[in-house]
C-alpha cells in the first residue's frame, strides 16, 4: 500500500472514530419515530447483531428503499436457489428495512457505519462468505474488512457517474489501494459504467456487464389490482405525485389546483418520500383550508371518493400506482437527482420528471426517447405536459404501454447476476 494511502486511511480512521457515535445518535434521533431505529440503534455500531451460526452466510446490502427494491428480485431468486445458506439483508434506512425485512428466508439488520471497530464487529460476528452490494457503495473500511475476513466483495448493478470518476482520480493511488484492489467482482449496469470502473483502477478482469437489476422489477398484482378497483369508481382522471421531497409537495398541490380548471374532476394521489413530507403537505393544505384525506386514516380504501389523497403508508406503492393515470416522479425539482421511473413503467404508467434526474439519467433518457416519459424544465411546463396528457387519454395510455415495453427490453440482469454468484460461491 502506498504511503499516501496509509496516511489517508489513518486520517479517515481518526475522523470516523470521532464521528461514529454522534453520527449514530443523529440517525437515531432523526428517525426516532420509526421503530426500527429505536430497536436497532446499536447495530449501527456493529453491536446487537444476529447471532453467529455455523455454515455459509451471505450478506446483501442496499443503502435505502430504492436500492432495496432493485435488489429484492435477486435476493428472492438467491434464497429460492439456496435455502441452505443463511442470508442476511442490511440497509441504513427504515424505508429500506421495510422492504428487505419482509423477504422470506432472510434475516435483516442495519449495516454498521463505516468505522473500523463497527465494521470489524460485523464481520467477526457473521463471517459472511459473500458481501453483495447493489449500485455504488464504496466504503473503505467495509472493503478492507471483507478482504481481511475472507469475504468476497461484490458490486451488482453497479453504476459510476462521470463526475465521481473525476473525484476518485484526484486520489487515484488511495482509491486503488483502499477500494479497487479489495473488490472481487464488479457487475455493472452498462458498458459505460464498466469503462468508468476500469478508469478509476479496478482491474478489467474483475469488471463485467450484467445489466441493471432495476429492470427486473416484479409487479405486486394484489395491491395494484386493489388500486385499480378504486380507480374505476373515481369520477375523473388521477394524477400521481410519487416520492416527492420538500417543496415538491406544495408544488404538486398548486399544480393540481391549476389543472382542476382544465381537467374536470381531477384527483391527486400524493405520496411523499418521507414522513416530513406528509407533515408539510398536510400543514399546507390545512393553512389553505383545502379538503384532503390520508390513507392511514381511512377505515377502508373505498371511503376515498376523489380529490386529494395523501399516501402516508409504507410498502403500498403498487396500490397507489393502481389508482393513477399519470405519474410525476419526485426528487426532480429539488437537488436529489430523481427517483426510479421504471417503477411506474412496470405498471404501464407514463412518467413526468423535473430537470434534476441525474440518478436515473440513462433510464429517463431511454424513456423520453421512446416517448414514454416527459421532461418538464420548470413548473409551468409541468402543468402544460400534465394538462395535455390528462386531456388525451389515448396518448397517456399509449405512453404507458411504451414505458412497459422499454422496461421489458432491459430485463435479464437477475438471471445473469445469479449465475455469476453461483460461481463465486463454489
Amino acid at each position: 500500500m502506498h504511503c499516501r494511502s496509509l496516511l489517508l486511511l489513518g486520517a479517515y480512521r481518526l475522523l470516523t472514530g470521532i464521528a461514529v457515535l454522534p453520527a449514530a445518535c443523529f440517525l437515531a434521533w432523526h428517525r426516532r419515530h420509526d421503530p426500527p431505529y429505536g430497536q436497532r440503534f446499536w447495530q449501527l455500531l456493529g453491536l446487537n447483531l444476529p447471532a453467529f451460526q455455523k455454515g455459509k452466510c451471505v450478506v446483501f446490502h442496499a443503502a435505502s428503499m430504492g436500492e432495496a427494491n432493485a435488489l429484492k428480485p435477486l435476493i428472492n431468486a438467491f434464497v429460492k436457489a439456496h435455502p441452505e445458506i443463511r442470508t442476511i439483508v442490511t440497509t441504513l434506512t427504515t424505508t429500506g428495512d421495510g422492504v428487505l425485512s419482509k423477504i422470506e428466508g432472510t434475516e435483516s439488520c442495519f449495516a454498521p457505519l463505516d468505522q473500523f471497530l463497527a465494521v470489524k464487529r460485523f464481520f467477526k460476528r457473521l463471517h459472511p462468505s459473500l458481501l453483495i452490494t447493489v449500485d455504488t457503495e464504496l466504503w473503505p473500511e467495509k472493503m478492507l474488512a471483507a478482504k481481511k475476513f475472507g469475504c468476497k466483495n461484490i458490486l451488482v448493478s453497479a453504476r459510476m457517474q462521470e463526475k465521481n470518476v473525476k473525484a476518485y482520480l484526484k486520489h487515484q493511488d488511495a482509491v486503488r489501494d483502499l477500494i479497487c484492489e479489495n473488490l472481487t467482482k464488479v457487475m455493472c449496469a452498462s458498458t459505460e459504467d464498466a469503462k468508468r470502473f476500469c478508469k478509476i483502477g479496478v482491474s478489467p478482469d474483475r469488471v463485467l456487464v450484467t445489466g441493471n437489476l432495476k429492470y427486473d422489477l416484479k409487479k405486486d398484482d394484489h395491491r395494484f389490482n386493489l388500486g385499480k378497483e378504486i380507480r374505476k369508481k373515481l369520477p375523473g382522471k388521477v394524477l400521481g405525485a410519487i416520492s416527492t421531497h420538500a417543496t415538491e409537495e406544495t408544488l404538486m398541490i398548486k399544480t393540481y389546483l391549476e389543472l382542476l380548471k382544465t381537467v374536470p374532476s381531477l384527483s391527486l394521489v400524493l405520496v411523499p418520500r418521507h414522513k416530513e413530507g406528509v407533515a408539510l403537505a398536510c400543514e399546507f393544505l390545512d393553512s389553505q383550508k383545502i379538503r384532503y384525506q390520508r390513507k392511514s386514516t381511512l377505515a377502508k380504501l373505498s371511503d376515498y371518493k376523489g380529490g386529494i389523497l395523501i399516501g402516508d403508508t409504507m410498502g403500498e406503492i403498487a396500490l397507489y400506482f393502481g389508482m393513477i393515470d399519470l405519474a410525476f416522479m419526485g426528487g426532480s425539482f429539488v437537488d436529489i437527482g430523481g427517483h426510479n421511473p421504471l417503477e411506474p413503467a412496470c405498471y404501464g404508467i407514463a412518467t413526468v420528471t423535473g430537470p434534476d434526474h441525474h440518478n436515473f439519467k440513462n433510464e429517463f433518457s431511454g424513456l423520453i426517447n421512446a416517448k414514454a416519459a416527459f421532461l418538464a424544465k420548470n413548473p409551468e411546463e409541468l402543468k402544460k405536459i400534465c394538462n395535455k396528457l390528462l386531456n388525451d387519454p389515448d396518448q397517456c395510455v399509449n405512453a404507458g404501454a411504451r414505458a412497459l415495453q422499454f422496461l421489458n427490453g432491459g430485463r435479464g440482469a437477475v438471471a445473469k447476476t445469479l449465475a455469476l454468484l453461483e460461481k463465486l460461491l463454489s
